[in-house]
């Protein structure tokens, strides 16, 4: 996130500052705007880095973001015309599944009253400033966006994009939680905090992918979920119902029953196939839903953490009772329609923006 600080500058007068991390930790800060009332100043720093805190987290890892990003677009270009503020609609992220995470929670409460109500108090000269700073730091977001996915880090030393995808004050709520509330989190605790932004990001990817798997699965009657250990790094934990693929547990013969008919949403998966094979081959030892593992292959326990390949494949393993681990393919985090081939259809149901 940008930090905003109050400087006294001096003749009852004191400045807004913002600081952000460039390469190697260096700090690099530029002076937002001036106040001669020390509470405006501090109300005004500490929302400022309240939204940049939000909206930075946002971008990397939620899908609120794009709907946040256009609702504080639109507050900036108030702020640079007279008058009272737009308040953002407290239901901006109907239907988002990201709505509930802290970092969309605090989004909406700063741009649908906080953050308005702080601002209306400045007189034009600040609104000025301070929006040009705000959309200076959506600038660079935007900006993290479309250079982080090439996997090279930023040029100049001095962009805010080595921020992203950081740990920031969010991270508070979530360093030992669920996701998406502790995804940085996740990343320093598994590949080390000595990371750049394109690392960073290469990492997002692949807890993105096990996010979102465990976030489709319950579209299907399915349970488990993501989860990360220390031993291991992140990994999906999936049960997926047997109904899904045809088959059936049959009490009378202790066995199961295989029907012709499966489910489109794993239709031709290699995951359906497989099960089915196993089930035909192995009647009395199928005992229960069909379980799966999702997980980087990386070897948390052997390798130092700044050593581990961030962007290492995802590896599908089975786990069905009696047979041991069977590994069903190694992809790309960002390999949707390979993901879709190995599982089913039912892995897009989870999307995460356009």
């Amino acid at each position: 996130m940008t930090l905003y600080s109050v400087l006294p500058t001096g003749q009852d007068k004191v400045a807004v500052l913002a600081t952000w991390p460039g390469e190697d930790s260096e700090s690099h800060s530029a002076k937002v705007t001036s106040f001669t009332n020390l509470g405006q100043a501090a109300r005004t720093a500490n929302d400022l880095t309240r939204v940049s805190e939000a909206m930075w987290d946002a971008a990397a890892w939620l899908d609120v973001y794009d709907i946040a990003e256009a609702a504080l677009a639109d507050l900036v270009a108030a702020v640079r015309e007279s008058g009272d503020l737009p308040l953002a609609s407290k239901s901006m992220f109907d239907g988002c599944r990201h709505a509930g995470s802290w970092t969309g929670i605090n989004i909406i409460g700063l741009l649908s009253s906080e953050l308005p109500a702080t601002l209306n108090t400045l007189n034009q000269a600040q609104r000025l400033s301070v929006s040009e700073e705000l959309a200076v730091d959506a600038r660079a977001r935007t900006a993290s966006l479309a250079l982080l996915p090439s996997g090279f880090d930023p040029e100049k030393p001095a962009s805010r994009i080595w921020q992203a995808a950081d740990i920031t004050r969010a991270a508070k709520f979530g360093l030992t939680g669920p996701l998406p509330d502790c995804a940085a989190a996740w990343v320093a605790r598994v590949y080390d905090t000595q990371r750049g932004p394109a690392q960073r990001w290469g990492a997002r990817e692949a807890i993105h992918r096990i996010e979102r798997l465990e976030a489709a699965a319950q579209t299907v009657n399915g349970r488990g979920g993501a989860s990360l250990d220390d031993m291991s790094g992140p990994v999906a934990h999936l049960v997926l119902p047997l109904e899904l693929f045809g088959v059936q547990m049959d009490q009378s013969t202790g066995g199961v029953k295989i029907e012709d008919q499966v489910n489109p949403l794993v239709a031709g998966s290699a995951l359906a196939r497989a099960f089915r094979d196993f089930a035909a081959a192995n009647p009395a030892r199928v005992a229960g839903d069909v379980v799966f593992y999702v997980a980087p292959d990386i070897e948390v326990r052997k390798v130092a953490p700044w050593d581990l390949d961030v962007f290492a494949k995802l590896v599908i393993t089975t786990s069905w009772w009696g047979q041991g681990a069977a590994e069903l393919g190694a992809l790309d985090a960002t390999d949707t329609a390979g993901f879709i081939a190995a599982l089913g259809g039912w892995v897009s149901h989870a999307s995460f923006r356009k």
